[in-house]
């Protein structure tokens, strides 16, 4: 045979081997046959006995499968638990798919390249000793190094396993711990988890389940499992997305000995902190969302539950906010945040620490509550401890409250302390007055119908009150009952200061400062006009004080009664004891499309404002008794004009001391301040005034209009127009001494309230003169003071401001003139 025809032959014998391993290689991929094998089972179970260290038993058939990749069907894999549990199985498989390469059967090891196992359940028991049923120390063995053979590097066969896995699927698989010391019991469920060891210096993992309701799937790359048995630090990295949101996970893990050292760090984008409130059954419906969630975790421990028992962790958010919508109009109002930071552990309370705004004032929020271990139970109240600074407010609230916080139910010890209660307003959708030092200790407790705030030592300065606050959110807008008590209350605690008058120097006020100050006074009448015709609260406010001081002047005891409503201000029995006398006052406005409407009542008894001057610290001899008595009908387009279409009776009668300057900054006192130096320049001084004044839709006459100096007996003519704020003053001086017609020079003023001067008239003289005899309201002093005119008629005053005493006395004056024009007639 020929050296051609032998390798023609050989080439035939080759290509026929070729295309029988072609056809069994097509037979067994695409037809296979499968049968069952208990042989296959007892080498199972054997191999399954010796990776896991534990007894094993198979309840179902094992199928064999013959193709190029063998597969087994295996049902119902258990591995057991030893007797020292009281679960019997520590791992149950309901089906099993074992795919195994068959060219490393053939020299006696098995590689699985895929196992595929459906319904897992793992139980892992942690022991009330210490012990757990998860150990899987004859798997950690420190690997060997590898020995020299003739200065070669040999490996070691020793550590070479029978066994090795490619693949592993586990499909709708739980796992549940349970504690058997304190009891404690989770459970938790895959989806999906897969674990790919084909390179095994970078194992590769990926898991699909949900946490909270929170689908997620995650991809994780690791460091050789050697690292583990070497006491190495194994590094994990995972990303993903968590309920839609991309997810970055790391993790570093070391064993020593027994002991697990452990790090995780999680960075989530876009969190609906909404949700995640709801999930841990704090607060629900609430939109409220961060930017990215930063998790940090370290632990270490022997077991599971040293842990979790030592774990430490901390969550950053970073640019978030948490809205909500305003309760009694279309607001969204917005909490925002750069940076809020979390801290906790296992044992110890949850601490949370935010910066944020709120309607752009600073808000700074330090929160302590619940052991994080709470929140994984069926938590049925949150402890408070927080400390929050709020637009220039210092809060703090210390107590319980019941979860979820719809409940509306709570009871906390409540601080409140700052230097402007009005910037409130708007966070806490009220209408707070402008109080400064305000300090406030008590008990802040809420129901379903609304909150109850109570405090037996509340100050404002240094005014004390006993305070409870009933506030019904029942309704559409809240109403709050409002009880203060205190056995001293003092004026300048309450002074607000775009209302503080300027210290006067005694000289006209020029047009610009007085038409700046109409202008900024403008502004709180619009503001209450506003308050009042579309509240954010309705209140009634109960107020009693034992004591009323102006300063180290004690006035007297006081009571008040104040109600809002929608469109609504009322006024009750305002009452106040003051030197000398008593000041009683009500009213009652209500606010429509065209302003203002009310009525308002004053009584003033004999009132010493000298106390009033002082407490302005004004001349300490600067005083006077004051006594009015106003019933009036008010309209007006804001609270700043009510005088505009006023209809009624405004009495007013003054005994000055020592009067100098003005005691209020308003038009009345710089007429008054023109008036005086007139006075002065004839040596003289006022003894009293008496203001008898009718008003008619915003137009104020005199009925009576006097003064009386030491040495003159001035009657006036005044006309006011308040829509037009224009004013006339005429007044004819009478000398006392003189007996019959004795005329001085009139005193005119006149101008807008904001530009009052003296006006002079070439025939004033014989005006004065004539208005003399001819008018009833010009008589000669003797006539108004009696035969003995007295250098000081005060208590004449007194009569005067008696409006039947002048109504008398009118008469009488004019029977009397007419009397001698009579006798004049007849005389010719």
């Amino acid at each position: 045979m020929t050296l051609s025809s032998s390798v023609s032959k050989l080439a035939k014998i080759l290509l026929a081997l070729a295309i029988i391993l072609a056809v069994l290689q097509a037979v067994l991929i695409y037809v296979g046959f499968s049968f069952t094998s208990d042989h296959a089972r007892k080498v199972l179970l054997e191999q399954l006995e010796v990776l896991t260290d534990r007894e094993a038993a198979i309840d179902g058939e094992v199928r064999i499968t013959v193709s190029m990749l063998p597969e087994l069907l295996v049902g119902r894999i258990r591995i057991k638990n030893s007797e020292a549990y009281d679960e019997p199985d520590f791992i149950t498989l309901a089906e099993a798919k074992v795919k195994i390469a068959l060219l490393p059967l053939l020299t006696g090891n098995i590689h699985v390249t895929n196992l595929v196992a459906d319904r897992a359940r793992i139980g892992l028991i942690e022991q009330k000793g210490g012990g757990n049923n998860w150990s899987f120390d004859h798997l950690l063995k420190r690997v060997e190094p590898a020995h020299e053979t003739d200065g070669k590097v040999a490996p070691d066969t020793k550590t070479t396993s029978r066994i090795t896995i490619e693949r592993i699927k586990l499909t709708d698989s739980n796992v549940q711990y349970r504690d058997q010391g304190d009891g404690l019991v989770i459970n938790k469920h895959f989806a999906e988890l897969v674990v790919d060891l084909e390179d095994a210096a970078e194992p590769q993992a990926q898991v699909v389940g949900s946490l909270q309701d929170y689908p997620y799937t995650i991809g994780f790359e690791s460091d050789s499992l050697k690292k583990l048995s070497l006491g190495e630090p194994w590094k994990i990295s995972g990303s993903g997305t968590i309920a839609g949101r991309e997810a970055i996970l790391d993790a570093s893990i070391r064993l020593s000995g027994q002991d697990i050292e452990g790090q995780i760090n999680a960075n989530v984008k876009d969190i609906d902190l909404g949700q995640l409130l709801a999930h841990a059954g704090i607060i629900t419906d609430e939109d409220a969302a961060a930017r990215e969630l930063q998790i940090d975790v370290r632990s270490e421990g022997a077991n599971a539950r040293d842990l979790v028992r030592h774990a430490k962790v901390e969550l950053h958010l970073k640019q978030g906010y948490w809205r909500w919508q305003a309760l009694l109009k279309d607001e969204t109002r917005e909490l925002s945040f750069n940076a809020a930071a979390l801290r906790t552990s296992w044992t110890q309370p949850v601490e949370l620490n935010l910066d944020g705004a709120l309607f752009e004032q600073p808000v700074r929020l330090e929160l302590t509550t619940n052991r994080l271990s709470e929140f994984f139970d069926d938590i049925g109240k949150l402890d408070i401890d927080l400390s929050a600074h709020v637009a220039g407010s210092d809060i703090n609230l210390k107590g319980n409250l019941d979860l979820p916080v719809k409940k509306k139910k709570f009871q906390l010890d409540i601080v409140l302390k700052g230097h402007d209660l009005e910037k409130l307003n708007r966070i806490l959708n009220t209408e707070l007055p402008p109080f400064n030092n305000y300090y406030f200790k008590g008990k802040l407790s809420a129901n379903k119908r609304g909150f109850v705030v109570k405090a037996e030592d509340a100050t404002i300065g240094n005014t004390h009150f006993k305070t409870a606050i009933v506030i019904d959110t029942s309704s559409l807008k809240p109403f709050w009952t409002i009880n203060l008590e205190s056995s001293q209350l003092q004026i300048k605690d309450f002074e607000f200061p775009d209302l503080e008058a300027e210290k006067p120097d005694g000289k006209k006020l020029s047009t610009t400062s007085q038409k700046a100050r109409a202008d900024s006074e403008e502004q709180p009448g619009h503001r209450l006009l506003q308050t009042v015709d579309n509240p954010k609260m309705h209140f009634d406010l109960n107020l009693k004080v034992d004591k009323v001081l102006a300063g180290e002047t004690a006035l007297g005891a006081s009571s008040l009664r104040l109600k809002l409503r929608d469109k609504k201000l009322i006024m009750d029995d305002a009452d106040l004891g003051v030197p000398g006398g008593r000041i009683r006052s009500s009213a009652a406005f209500a606010t429509d499309a065209d302003g203002v409407k009310g009525v308002f009542k004053l009584e003033i008894d004999e009132f010493d404002y000298g106390a009033v001057a002082r407490y302005f610290n004004f001349n300490s001899r600067e005083g006077g008794v004051v006594s009015a008595r106003i019933d009036l009908e008010l309209a007006g387009k804001d609270f700043s004009r009510l005088f505009d279409h006023a209809t009624g009776k405004l009495d007013v009668a003054l005994w000055p001391r020592n009067t100098q300057t003005q005691i209020f900054d308003v038009w009345a006192t710089s007429l008054f301040l023109i008036i005086l130096p007139e006075i002065k320049k004839r040596e003289d001084t006022i003894n009293c005034f008496v203001a008898l004044m009718d008003l008619e839709d915003g137009v104020m006459t005199e009925d009576f209009f006097g003064i009386d100096t030491k040495k003159v007996w001035m009657h006036g003519n005044i006309q006011v127009d308040f829509k037009q704020e224009h004013l006339q003053l005429s007044l004819y001086p009478r000398s006392k001494k003189a007996r019959l017609f004795a005329v001085q020079t009139p005193i005119r003023a006149e101008g807008n309230f904001n530009d009052i001067g003296l006006t002079t008239n070439p025939v004033d003289l014989t005006v004065a003169y004539l208005s003399f005899i001819t008018s009833p309201l010009h008589v000669p002093a003797r006539r108004v003071l009696g035969d003995k005119v007295p250098e000081d008629a005060s208590e004449r005053c007194e009569k005067l401001f008696d409006r039947d005493f002048v109504k008398k006395l009118k008469e009488k004056i004019e029977q009397e003139e007419q009397k001698e024009i009579d006798e004049w007639l007849d005389s010719d």
